[in-house]
């Protein structure tokens, strides 16, 4: 587990950054299955700023691994050509589309369909840069890492968490109860719902596989038996996301439960993530 810990910066971004994210797809899908009053979407923009803060927390993390804050302008070398750079570019589009729409929700500029259009068009940056963050890893000399499952893996994880933070915004904008209808409460649990099932599913996956492989140093299987109690209790916390996400979604809009689901999300998410990079295996001689 010492990789694992070496990655702390990175392993809070990845947690933090997509899960905030995730928020923004689910929030731009109640917006299309459910109707709210101009107080109540005041309330919502204004609960918006939870889950935005969490991705600016997790950029700042990603900051942390740097080993100066000036070298981050060098981040965007290799626009196009490096998945990493890449990852960084769409990141920071993402939080620009955020923030503006934030603020011009803020002004009660947005309604009916000039919402719609612009929390869709910051969903789809949203997916785009969970994807990008999966992809980032992706490469050849670290066998380990070099797995298709991976765009699925984060995503699953935005997903879930971003379920989790919409059910909080909602709770604690009184706009679950009532006005958010069967059908939102329905978007909200299928989004959560993918969300568990996809980032369970393809971190255990792609974690696994990881026993198959080693180098001329380490065995794959010796680096999945360390990181096996992380992993375990990844996947539990991540999947006991759904039960209160239900409740919260389906009862009566609970604070303290939401709350709970966003907890059980990052906390089972940050373990998978710990897990990932403590099974970092490269195709050289040592790791």
């Amino acid at each position: 587990m010492e990789a694992a810990f070496a990655e702390l910066p990175l392993a809070l971004f990845t947690t933090l950054a997509p899960a905030g994210a995730g928020a923004f797809i689910a929030l731009a899908c109640v917006f299309f299955a459910a109707s709210f009053t101009d107080e109540q979407l005041k309330k919502i923009d204004r609960m918006t700023a939870i889950p935005l803060v969490v991705v600016l927390i997790g950029f700042a993390c990603s900051f942390a691994h740097l080993a100066s804050p000036l070298n981050a302008i060098n981040a965007f070398n290799g626009l196009g050509s490096s998945p990493l750079t890449n990852e960084i570019a769409v990141g920071s589009v993402f939080v620009v589309v955020a923030i503006v729409y934030w603020i011009v929700a803020l002004t009660g500029k947005l309604k009916g369909s000039a919402r719609k259009i612009f929390a869709a068009i910051v969903a789809v940056v949203a997916i785009v840069f969970a994807c990008f963050t999966g992809m980032a890893y992706m490469m050849d000399t670290i066998a380990s890492w070099n797995s298709p499952l991976l765009p699925f893996e984060i995503l699953g994880f935005s997903l879930a968490g971003g379920a989790a933070f919409a059910a909080l915004v909602l709770a604690l904008s009184g706009a679950i109860d009532g006005a958010l209808g069967r059908q939102g409460k329905n978007v909200v649990l299928i989004v959560g719902g993918l969300g568990v099932l996809f980032g369970a599913i393809a971190a255990g996956a792609q974690i696994g596989g990881v026993a198959n492989l080693s180098n001329a140093v380490i065995s794959g299987a010796d680096l999945v038996a360390e990181a096996l109690p992380v992993l375990i209790v990844g996947i539990v916390c991540l999947l006991a996301t759904a039960a209160p996400l239900f409740v919260s979604v389906l009862g009566k809009g609970s604070v303290s439960i939401a709350a709970l689901a966003v907890v059980l999300a990052l906390v089972g998410i940050f373990c998978l993530r710990l897990a990932f990079y403590a099974t970092q295996l490269s195709v050289g001689l040592a790791c």
